[in-house]
């Protein structure tokens, strides 16, 4: 999606933002893409590895993440920890195609996943 997508072209690029994945495990829920390069795999006990070690194992090298933020238990059950999470690394906007066809605000996203 990366280097496709016209948001990230565009504007997403020049920001620290989050996409859901939601394809099985090993890919976790969904990445951090920092502004030079850097992406952080988030998971949860469902789906993804839990550190770097696992990581290594099921990831191809190429697409290994920098680091891995885990959420013990279950995403929905932990949808606070997931959103401390995305806040501390300075996400700003969330592009989620599954729920909305523009990028949209973290305060967005994050409000709406608790309603």
């Amino acid at each position: 999606m990366k280097e496709t997508d016209p948001w990230v072209k565009g504007y997403l690029h020049k920001t620290t933002w989050y996409n859901p994945d939601y394809r099985s495990w090993p890919s976790g829920i969904g990445f951090i893409h920092k502004p030079d390069g850097t992406e952080i795999l988030i998971s949860d006990s469902e789906c993804g590895p839990r550190n770097m070690d696992e990581a290594k194992q099921h990831i191809k090298p190429e697409y290994l993440p920098s680091a891995v933020e885990h959420i013990p238990g279950e995403f929905w059950e932990n949808r606070e920890m997931f959103g401390n999470i995305l806040k501390k690394h300075g996400v700003t906007h969330v592009l989620d195609y599954e729920y909305y066809t523009s990028p949209v605000t973290i305060e967005k996203y994050l409000n709406e996943l608790v309603d």
